[in-house]
């Protein structure tokens, strides 16, 4: 998704959803964390996708972010 493309609302929008996700993710990841029988190659396999899934919106935290500070710039006194 091309962040200027976006309204301020919409960026408002998608960050507070990723923020959402992000805390499911780290919930998730704190139960895959408990100690468990579980396959331990599945297991393996759950936290690499947590992982990925996280740094995926890590990044799209950090552009929708930037973009709101491109458009509106601190004014440097």
């Amino acid at each position: 998704m091309q962040c200027v493309n976006l309204t301020d609302d919409d960026l408002w929008r998608v960050i507070a959803e990723n923020t959402n996700a992000m805390s499911v993710l780290f919930q998730e990841h704190r139960e895959l964390d408990a100690p468990t029988d579980a396959d331990p190659d599945r297991r393996a396999d759950l936290l690499h996708s947590h992982l990925e899934t996280a740094n995926k919106l890590l990044r799209e935290y950090h552009d929708y972010t930037a973009e709101l500070r491109r458009r509106y710039p601190l004014d440097a006194r």
